[in-house]
């Protein structure tokens, strides 16, 4: 997908300012870009809210064991989270290139422990833009 120059701008902004880089810099370009065309910034908003959210939950379970008070629930609550994220994400497909959603198709749609893992950097530069946000 072709960007802007305003969303490069943007998007290279925003990779210097987070420490390492974006870790999905292509695909929040392609989310921000798909948002400005559609004119959406409501649903990029709602899509940065909930993977602060699904980022914020993960920390959080990486810190308990499984069988400690409480994990099942917030695993329940990180899936709950992961999927709002993703029909946030299908919102905005709906102007996609055919390239486009297949690629997030296989990336982010899907349900392997691959498509798990890029849900998760997603949301960590979804968390990154958040801080910024405020």
């Amino acid at each position: 997908m072709e960007l802007s120059p305003e969303t490069e701008a943007v998007i290279n902004f925003l990779n210097d300012s987070v420490e390492g880089g974006l870790r999905k810099r292509n695909d929040v370009a392609i989310i921000l870009e798909l948002a400005m065309r559609a004119d959406n910034a409501e649903t990029f908003n709602a899509i940065t809210l909930t993977g602060t959210g699904a980022w914020k939950v993960y920390g959080t379970l990486r810190r308990v064991r499984p069988g400690d008070e409480g994990y099942r629930l917030l695993e329940e609550e990180f899936a709950r989270q992961l999927n709002a994220l993703r029909e946030h994400i299908a919102q905005l497909m709906t102007e996609a290139s055919d390239e486009t959603l297949r690629r997030f198709d296989d990336v982010y749609f899907g349900m392997s422990q691959g498509v798990m893992r890029n849900l998760v950097d997603l949301s960590h530069d979804l968390s990154k833009i958040k801080e910024m946000q405020r």
